[in-house]
């Protein structure tokens, strides 16, 4: 495995010096995060906990304090959060179905706004836009574009996507 590890390095290594350093980085050379659908707690279980949750949240009066909820608790991936998918996790807590539309997990990729697992001025143009209000964004695109994990997506994250597509960042600060 470190051989491996250490002729990858070499490669892009020499890869960089042919392509002048404009390169794409790989979404899984980097940190990432992996959400149970349905588990909106975040505890690694489908509970009665997960369903109040998700009602507080519908009705307004517990908002989420995680964005990763919001990915958890769409579990049938229309981009919103609805007594439907409450309905949803109350079958599959009472057994009435075994599966979500969403599927079982989703993983966030930071940096990879676009969901094709590379970190590319793609990205960087979709934070960008989300900045000058020129599109939204999803609540998966929102998690993965949050690259300093403080909740919001702004100028701090389209700069450190930046310098990451540049080479001048090996990670992003929601990274440990």
């Amino acid at each position: 495995m470190k051989k491996r590890i250490a002729l990858l390095t070499v490669v892009l290594s020499i890869a960089m010096v042919v392509f002048g350093g404009a390169m794409t980085a790989y979404a899984g050379h980097q940190c990432s995060t992996t959400v149970l659908i349905g588990d909106v707690d975040l505890d690694g279980s489908i509970d009665s906990l997960d369903l109040a949750l998700l009602y507080a949240e519908i009705n307004n009066t517990q908002p989420f304090t995680n964005q990763l909820q919001y990915i958890a608790a769409d579990v049938n991936y229309d981009g919103a959060v609805t007594m439907l998918d409450a309905y949803l996790i109350r079958d599959y807590i009472l057994r009435a179905i075994s599966s979500f539309p969403a599927g079982a997990t989703y993983t966030v990729y930071y940096g990879d706004v676009n969901g094709d697992q590379l970190v590319t001025e793609e990205d960087l143009r979709i934070v960008k836009d989300y900045i000058l209000l020129k599109t939204t964004l999803t609540f998966r695109q929102y998690v993965a574009a949050d690259v300093d994990g403080d909740g919001l997506v702004d100028s701090l994250d389209a700069s450190y996507i930046n310098s990451y597509v540049k080479g001048k960042r090996d990670h992003f600060p929601v990274c440990p």
